[in-house]
């Protein structure tokens, strides 16, 4: 279990304040704010498998409706009570309930593929139109009782209707009699007591048999009832009495309706606010661009791209600096670097995002990273310092990492800053190695900030420890919160004192007053890092430019292919004609045999044969003629001379030759070609207009393997997008990339879009990490 002042700590609960914003119900908000991390992988991998569902929803279909507001269980625990009535607005709010419960459950029961989870859990959901029905007949949307609900109550309304239009007949008639007479106050009616009264000057209110029921504040004006009225204004309050015995009649009934119903609506509640509940953190997912990575303790942990929730909320995505880290086999992680440089911020990232996955909310990290679940989690961060107890900041400090000690085991993910420090720094460095070795001994997941130099040497001797660095930027002097496993880092105490300013004789001073061993440490380290900072860079360009190669190499032997395959085409065509040729060739002779035959061998007929088949044998030589291959040695050619390659059309010019290996190198148009001598026959030059027509019959293609719509909103790059994928299957491309970031997902998700509906594409994925990850789509066609 881990505990609340944890959460606390690592602002778990202003995340999740931030979160339940997206809810629509009380209730919803309810279970937002208390979602706590649990140690269960199947509750874990539910809660993160179901929000990935609603996100997709929301992707593809946007919000769902949620008509409720406040928690209905009360109201419907009540329903249940023999002779209860519930208030015409709550019967509106349980015909939401139900209405709602009916959607959802219609709405996810028709896509069970693409959301099983989903369709799963609300398929319990109260669904009866009938139930509604019989709510909405007996209240209007406005709350009132409508007029039709039953007979009786049409048939009171109705005689009240007519008694109060007879009663104002009446009314009127006497204050027209009395105004002549200036005994009312004011020409008008009004109800005092649910009954019609005349306001009457005080003077003359023995003038009226009647009853006086008020008069005003200031004494001036009586409110009388005349005594003609009497009947008809009892008639009126009597059928009043009436209509509200049936309108309890009906809510009564309505309520014994909805009580026989309340189990299946209350389930249905509980079920709405929890998918309440998901809908938010899917909302809040698609609003960091998170994901739900996987949970499994036998792999490496491997964090890919995380960044703390809060400082995306505070600054926004990209200005905040992912965490990449990868441990392999190592459990305790030292980490050094300057003050203000993120030391603090990576044990709180990885904190807050550990308690996100296990409380089923996605976290700002790719999905292809890893994390291990964990039973405890226990920190020291902040100042421990307690007035109340009169303990230091040592001493709370020690407190705190005595419970730690006591409290930790194989399962448990430890976050110690500044570790050491508050006391002498001898003794502080050498408790803090104890500590972490003891830790390292219970098998625990120790994340340990330090500025002590010799724990960075003690980590490097002891196995299963490691050092990490939080990167420096030597030329801005200045901390770039990048963080680094596998090397140490520097304070850069003396740089920051300079760079802010402090006098240069005080920092001088400061470097001959420290230990001359420690310091030259500091400074070897500092070297390092620069020289890494530098050997990073310079991978990074090379990677770039592998990466550029790649393709173009992929393009080379794309138009290789289709050369090859265009080649094999024309002599398939060449031999199909020459088959024919032949056969022509064939039956004209066969003719000739046959005439002759048929002649007995007239002198005038042999000669009109022969001279048919002499023909017919120069018509064959010409046609042929560019099909022959005629013996030709390695040195009948020189460079400059011109040849055709053997089997197609293509001719060009020799510019170099490898007799040795019997190749020779051809430019035909702009193209260089490496044939073999014995693939190629002499040529007579060729015109600028022949070349040019040789040129477009093997020019490469002239689509690029790679689009680039970074920054470009939807609309824009959709026609882009189209054009490029149509164009690089029909130029035979085998493979090619869209490169359209990280940011949104908005470009990535109409990429995916276009080429799943795209009959050229065979498959298509993302790049590799270290190329550009989910920020590149690699295509290959069919």
């Amino acid at each position: 279990m881990i505990d609340k002042s944890v959460i606390e700590k690592l602002e778990f609960d202003k995340l999740l304040k931030h979160i339940s914003g997206y809810c629509i119900t009380d209730k919803g908000k309810s279970l937002i704010l208390n979602l706590a991390p649990t140690d269960s992988l199947d509750k874990i991998n539910f809660q993160g498998s179901i929000v990935e569902e609603a996100k997709n929803f929301l992707i593809k279909q946007g919000n769902i409706q949620i008509d409720l507001s406040s928690d209905l269980s009360e109201s419907l625990f009540q329903s249940r009570i023999e002779g209860a009535i519930l208030s015409t607005k709550k019967m509106l709010e349980i015909r939401n309930l139900a209405r709602t419960s009916r959607l959802i459950n219609n709405l996810f029961s028709k896509d069970k593929v693409n959301y099983p989870l989903l369709s799963e859990y609300t398929q319990q959901l109260f669904s009866d139109r009938l139930f509604e029905h019989q709510i909405e007949k007996i209240i209007s949307d406005d709350g009132d009782i409508k007029e039709n609900a039953s007979k009786t109550l049409t048939e009171i309304r109705k005689e009240i209707r007519a008694k109060k239009d007879e009663l104002i007949k009446s009314i009127n008639r006497i204050i027209k009699t009395l105004k002549e007479e200036d005994i009312v106050r004011e020409d008008y009616l009004t109800l005092r007591d649910g009954r019609m009264v005349i306001p009457v000057k005080a003077e003359h209110k023995r003038h009226i048999r009647g009853f006086i029921h008020s008069e005003s504040s200031t004494g001036q004006t009586v409110y009388i009832e005349p005594e003609e009225t009497l009947e008809l204004n009892n008639d009126i309050v009597s059928l009043s009495f009436s209509e509200r015995r049936e309108i309890e009649r009906l809510l009564r009934e309505l309520t014994r309706l909805v009580g026989q119903n309340s189990s299946e609506l209350i389930s249905s509640f509980d079920r709405i606010t929890f998918i309440d509940s998901v809908f938010a953190r899917a909302n809040y997912s698609l609003e960091i661009v998170g994901s739900f990575p996987g949970i499994d303790n036998h792999k490496p942990i491997n964090i890919i791209d995380a960044r703390h929730p809060l400082l995306i909320k505070k600054l926004g995505r990209n200005k905040t600096v992912p965490l990449n880290l990868k441990l392999e086999n190592d459990r305790v992680v030292i980490i050094t670097g300057p003050n203000a440089g993120g030391k603090t911020v990576v044990l709180k990232t990885i904190g807050i995002l550990t308690i996100m996955l296990q409380s089923g909310i996605h976290i700002p990290a790719h999905p292809d990273s890893n994390f291990h679940l964990f039973s405890k989690v226990l920190i020291d961060i902040g100042d421990q310092q307690s007035i109340e107890d009169d303990l230091s900041t040592f001493s709370s400090h020690l407190k705190n990492l005595n419970h730690i000690l006591n409290e930790a085991d194989k399962n448990s993910l430890v976050l110690l800053d500044e570790i050491g420090t508050g006391t002498d720094p001898t003794e502080g460095a050498s408790l803090a190695a104890a500590i972490l070795k003891k830790l390292l001994e219970k098998g625990a997941l120790v994340f340990a900030s330090t500025h002590h130099g010799s724990l960075k040497l003690f980590a490097y001797n002891v196995p299963g420890m490691v050092n990490a660095a939080m990167q420096f930027n030597h030329e801005t002097i200045s901390p770039t919160y990048v963080f680094k496993l596998g090397i140490l880092g520097s304070s850069y105490a003396f740089q920051i004192a300079e760079r802010i300013g402090m006098q240069k004789d005080v920092i001088d001073e400061a470097e001959k007053l420290m230990d001359s061993e420690k310091h030259t440490l500091e400074k070897f380290i500092s070297e390092v890092e620069a020289k890494s900072n530098q050997l990073e860079k310079k991978l990074a360009e090379l990677e770039k430019e592998n990466s550029r190669l790649k393709g173009l190499s992929n393009l080379y032997k794309q138009s290789y292919e289709k050369l090859e395959k265009e080649k094999k085409e024309i002599l398939r065509k060449a031999k199909t004609e020459a088959d024919k040729y032949l056969e022509d060739v064939n039956r004209k002779v066969e003719k000739v045999i046959k005439d002759i035959k048929e002649s007995s061998a007239e002198k005038t007929v042999i000669k009109e044969a022969k001279q048919t088949i002499r023909e017919l044998k120069q018509e064959t030589a010409n046609e042929l003629k560019e099909f022959q291959e005629e013996s030709i040695t390695k040195d009948d050619f020189s460079e400059g001379d011109f040849v055709k390659l053997k089997n197609s059309n293509a001719v060009g010019k020799i510019i170099e030759i490898d007799r040795d290996k019997n190749k020779a190198t051809v430019l035909v148009g702009s193209i260089k070609m490496l044939a073999k001598l014995s693939d190629i026959i002499p040529a007579k030059e060729i015109k600028e207009k022949q070349a040019r027509e040789v040129h477009d019959f093997i020019k490469m293609p002239s689509v690029n393997y790679r689009l680039d719509i970074r920054g470009k909103r939807a609309d824009e790059a959709e026609y882009e997008i189209i054009k490029f994928v149509d164009d690089a299957y029909q130029s035979g491309f085998d493979r090619a990339e869209i490169l359209h970031g990280k940011g949104t997902g908005a470009l990535k998700k109409l990429v995916k879009e276009i080429l799943s509906s795209h009959s050229g594409v065979k498959t298509f994925y993302f790049a590799p990490i270290e190329h550009g990850g989910d920020g590149i789509t690699i295509i290959e066609f069919n």
